[in-house]
This record gives C-alpha cells, sequence and structure tokens, in this order.
C-alpha cells in the first residue's frame, strides 16, 4: 500500500503541533491530572461530531480487541498524567532524556509484534537523535537522589507511550482515524478524571489563565499531534514515527526562545544538528518508510 503525501503533510503538522505541550503548559499552573483531564475531555469534543459517524464500526470489533481500546485509553491517561508529573519531579532535560529511550522501545517492540524492518539508517537516526537530546540536556541532567521519583516517572511514562502507539497501530487496521482516537481520548478522559477525584483535585474553579492552558493542550498537541501520529500509524512503522518525534526538543527550543527569551547555549545548537541530521536519515530512508 502506497503512503498517501497528505499523512506525510499531517504528521510533520502533528509533530511541530506535540512538540508544543510543554510551551503550553507553561501558561497554567493547575496540577497535573487537570491539565490532562480537560485537555482529553475538550479534544473527544472537538472530534466526537467527526468520529461518531462511524461509530458502527465498533460492533465489528472483538471482546478483546474492545478491551485493547480500553487499555490504549488508559495507557494515554498514564501517559500523560506520569509525563507532567515527571517534568514537576525532575528536570526537564532529566526527563527529556530517560524518555528519549521510547523510540528504542517502540521499534524494538514492533519488530516483534508486527515484523517492522530495523533499517541501519533508522537505527542511525533513533542513535542521533537520542545523542542530540543527550547533548541538548547534558549541562543540566540532574541525577540528585531527590530526582529519581521523576526520572522513573519519565521511563515510565516512555513504556507508556510504546504501549498506547502499538495499540494504536492495532486497532487502526479496524478503525477510522477519527473514531479511534474520539474513543481513545474519550476513555483517557474519563480515567483522568477518576484520578482528580481520587486525589481530590478539584473539577473546576480554574483561572481563565488556566482555561486557555486546557484549551490550547486540547487543540495544538492533542487533536493535531497525537490524531496525526495514529493517523501515520496505519501507514507508517511506528518505529520511525516515534523516531520521528526526536525532533520534539529542537522544535520546543526554537519556540521556548522567542517566546519566553530562553537562550540557547552553543551546546544546544549542536544537539540540534544531530537531531536535524536524524531527521535527514529519516527522510533518505523513505523508501522504507511504509509499514512491512
Amino acid at each position: 500500500m502506497a503512503v498517501p503525501k497528505r499523512v506525510y503533510v499531517f504528521l510533520v503538522i502533528g509533530i511541530l503541533a506535540a512538540s508544543q505541550s510543554g510551551n503550553i503548559i507553561r501558561i497554567g499552573s493547575a496540577p497535573s491530572a487537570a491539565i490532562a483531564a480537560w485537555r482529553l475531555l475538550l479534544a473527544t469534543a472537538v472530534l466526537a461530531p467527526f468520529g461518531l459517524k462511524d461509530a458502527r464500526s465498533l460492533t465489528a470489533l472483538s471482546k478483546k480487541e474492545i478491551c485493547l481500546l480500553i487499555v490504549a485509553g488508559v495507557a494515554l491517561a498514564a501517559h500523560f498524567i506520569s509525563w507532567i508529573a515527571a517534568v514537576k519531579l525532575t528536570t526537564v532535560a532529566s526527563a527529556s532524556m530517560f524518555f528519549a529511550i521510547n523510540p528504542v522501545l517502540t521499534a524494538v517492540a514492533g519488530y516483534f509484534i508486527f515484523g517492522e524492518r530495523m533499517s541501519a539508517k533508522l537505527l542511525i537516526a533513533i542513535g542521533l537523535g537520542i545523542a542530540g537530546v543527550a547533548v541538548i540536556g547534558g549541562s543540566d541532567l540532574n541525577f540528585d537522589p531527590d530526582h529519581i521519583a521523576g526520572d522513573a516517572l519519565s521511563l515510565l511514562c516512555s513504556a507508556l507511550f510504546t504501549v498506547y502507539f502499538l495499540l494504536g497501530k492495532k486497532l487502526r487496521q479496524k478503525l477510522a482515524t477519527n473514531l479511534y482516537v474520539t474513543c481513545v481520548y474519550g476513555i483517557a478522559a474519563l480515567c483522568c478524571f477518576a484520578v482528580m477525584g481520587a486525589i481530590n483535585v478539584p473539577f473546576a474553579g480554574y483561572s481563565s489563565r488556566n482555561w486557555i492552558c486546557f484549551g490550547l493542550m486540547a487543540l495544538i498537541p492533542t487533536v493535531l499531534g497525537h490524531t496525526a501520529f495514529n493517523n501515520a500509524l496505519r501507514f507508517i512503522a511506528a518505529g520511525r514515527i516515534s523516531a520521528a518525534t526526536l525532533t520534539e526538543p529542537l522544535l520546543a527550543g526554537t519556540v521556548a526562545y522567542f517566546a519566553w527569551d530562553e537562550g540557547l547555549r552553543s551546546g544546544a545548537m549542536v544537539g540540534y544538528a544531530m537531531i536535524a541530521a536524524s531527521v535527514l536519515v529519516l527522510v533518505l530512508d523513505r523508501q522504507k518508510l511504509k509499514s512491512s
């Protein structure tokens, strides 16, 4: 099956959108669970009118596949909550470094579960990308014992993303993109609100600045970002999409430079160049982008 050009275009837009999650989070001050819950609920509300038009196809799912759909939603909810919590418990550099293992986890799991090929160029791209992230965060990396919980959450977050991603690849063979993401985001939203209730986080009463944060998180990194990833999963190997997301530190850092006046160190520039090189390697490997 040839990969339609629109998939590549939407994926590029999605990576650009998802990369701005950290910058948007800085707008608000609400608890992690509240940001995740409202982000997902608002995204579900936006996509539901489009997704529910194909709701009949849910009846074609087996009981096992329905269970997998629920697990994907739970994994996504846990991924969002653990990521935001990790950033609050450790440095952004440490959290990014530990999460950067995700393309390796996804590529290896994709190989064993779906038989996705791991070409030499894909492995080089992953290596360059992870090295670039390491160079960017190297000077800020913190192995302080007080940050162990945050570092552990980053690793958990990475594993949860792999679970959510690979389940999406399996289920996207039967469900249209809009229906799949409406269901997964909706299930994840319910999980996040359940967590809020369990830990006594208020459901409402947030400032207008926080509601702007919730809305932007829903529209940009979720509706555009994660939906683009899920759309591409039907055509492109999960490991390659995951490797492409290593560009997010470069894109986030560029926006932070202009939006928050965060300076770019010489080491960061070298790291960004390595990430850009990893993308070039992926592009040169475009003939093998299609899932086998």
